[in-house]
């Protein structure tokens, strides 16, 4: 894994390398070869892990302008945010094409831990499903959601909805074809609003995280908390979905709703 990211204007540099920590010279070695990048403005150091319900990240400036708000290309769609308060990473960019790629005209999409908008853009950008609504805690995150549809050509082609993913699925959005949880690395699985707010015959996109050792009980797991709310699940396909950790991954779980 490469120990930098590059997030349109910004590149986020990491402060130590296999347990071993940077000096402030290989820092700022790392920073002006980053700047040499033509759309790089801005080298930050990434000082804490993601963290929080919001999943945020703190970072300090080594060099460049002082600047936090990022615009990014990706899939032939711009993004605008904060790093500092909204999680995103460039390093699922393949995997949102490929879901959107999976993803029927027709269909009607429900994204639950919407971020900035990033899945439902780019699904509605290659795919252009009948209705997507997407659900996300953060009001700093709809802010640029709502943004980033402007940026992106989308407004009233997407619905934003703003607040806990629990409460909101729990008041009822209807019935989805697809349900994308992309889903952060919490302990709660989060399965039950996803069946709630699935059909027989629903496709859900479950994200979880584990060692390699694990996933085959994960998927047992959520087999199991299905029929515990009496629902009726098959895992059609699990694929790896990014490395998090040496022998860590995130997997993505390719669920049919059979009940």
């Amino acid at each position: 894994m490469a120990d930098y990211d590059i997030i349109g204007n910004i590149a986020i540099i990491k402060g130590e390398v296999n347990g071993k920590k940077k000096s402030r010279k290989e820092k700022l070695e790392e920073a002006k070869g980053l700047l040499k990048i033509p759309s790089v403005k801005t080298v930050l150091e990434k000082v804490s892990n993601v963290k929080g319900r919001l999943r945020t990240i703190s970072v300090k400036h080594i060099l460049g302008e002082r600047n936090l708000v990022a615009v990014h290309k990706e899939n032939s769609c711009l993004f605008k945010f904060d790093i500092s308060s909204c999680y995103f990473s460039p390093r699922l960019s393949g995997e949102r094409k490929e879901i959107a790629g999976r993803i029927k005209k027709n269909d009607s999409v429900l994204v639950m831990f919407a971020g900035i908008g990033v899945y439902p853009i780019v699904i509605c950008k290659y795919s252009k499903p009948s209705r997507i609504v997407g659900v996300e805690i953060g009001r700093e995150c709809c802010k640029y959601f709502q943004e980033n549809l402007v940026l992106n050509k989308m407004i009233n082609k997407i619905k934003i909805i703003q607040g806990d993913v629990k409460k909101k699925v729990n008041e009822g959005l209807g019935k989805f074809d697809v349900v994308v949880m992309s889903r952060p690395n919490l302990k709660e699985s989060f399965l039950k609003q996803g069946l709630l707010a699935s059909k027989k015959g629903t496709k859900i996109f479950y994200y979880g995280f584990c060692n390699v050792d694990e996933k085959d009980k994960m998927a047992e797991d959520l087999v199991k908390e299905a029929k515990n709310l009496k629902r009726k699940i098959k895992i059609i396909k699990v694929a790896k979905a990014g490395e998090i950790a040496p022998y860590k991954f995130r997997y993505r779980f390719e669920i049919r709703v059979l009940r």
